[in-house]
């Protein structure tokens, strides 16, 4: 376990060259980074969703106001691309997000009020195409290996989707169910994929992560003492899972019951 609590933990990133974990508590506004001697916290004014990369001091994240680039040296931020105007009222907020190269990024955003719809954005070279407005809880964003898909869970949906971009990563040409787990009544959340093409995703008020294939074969599920993860990442070595968890909408019955909710957790896999 990693000792420092975040109401709605999520947006997992591990530096693979410096071996720190990143991730963030989005209710709280507040940015962690996990070195080898401590963990230090960031608070930021506007909500941040989602560590996509970290180079050279600079941490790219998904925020309410659309891709942020945080400079660890200064503590100063700016915007790369601001989030279309019919998203940056206060009822939306970023959500799950992708890094597809330098100048690319996919991200989700959502209507506070899960009920409405929100929105999967593309920004490149800092200009924003709205793809997908038939979405409710964006989540998951994992590109398949080999392809411009990614895959994109709607977590009120209990489904996950194949979304198929065109070349240039500006339209979706096609969207198909990839995984329905409604009937199972599965929440996805986030997710990631190893270099041998294992796909992990939390199951959120599920207690554990699911592993599958590229075709959306069930594999193996880990259990986690946790109801309610939210993301994940793996270790260089890919033989662990670090889990962000949340305690957001838990009672206090349930969080007596499950006191590591909101922590990160370590996962043999």
């Amino acid at each position: 376990m990693i000792n420092t609590y975040a109401e709605l933990g999520e947006g997992i990133y591990l530096d693979k060259f410096s071996n720190v974990i990143y991730w963030v508590d989005i209710n709280n506004k507040t940015l962690f980074i996990k070195t080898r001697e401590k963990i230090h916290s960031y608070k930021f004014e506007i909500q941040i969703s989602a560590v996509l990369c970290v180079r050279k001091n600079i941490v790219h994240l998904a925020s309410s106001d659309g891709i942020m680039l945080f400079d660890l040296s200064t503590c100063s931020n700016e915007i790369l691309g601001k989030i279309p105007d019919s998203f940056s009222l206060e009822n939306f907020r970023s959500n799950d997000a992708v890094m597809i190269s330098d100048g690319l990024y996919i991200y989700g955003v959502m209507d506070k009020n899960v009920d409405m719809a929100g929105a999967i954005i593309v920004l490149k070279n800092q200009q924003s195409y709205l793809v997908d407005e038939e979405i409710f809880i964006p989540n998951t964003f994992i590109k398949m290996p080999g392809s411009n898909d990614l895959l994109i869970s709607d977590s009120k949906l209990q489904k996950i989707f194949r979304y198929q971009f065109s070349k240039d990563w500006d339209v979706v040409v096609n969207k198909s169910i990839w995984l329905d787990l409604s009937s199972e009544k599965l929440i996805p959340d986030g997710g990631c994929i190893s270099s041998n093409n294992r796909i992990f995703i939390a199951i959120w008020d599920g207690f554990k992560i699911i592993e599958l294939d590229l075709e959306g074969n069930f594999l193996n599920e880990f259990e986690v003492p946790v109801p309610r993860p939210t993301n994940c990442a793996l270790n260089i070595e890919e033989d662990t899972l670090f889990v962000t968890s949340a305690y957001e909408g838990l009672t206090r019955k349930v969080r007596d019951k499950y006191p590591n909710s909101g922590m990160m957790i370590e996962v043999n896999i």
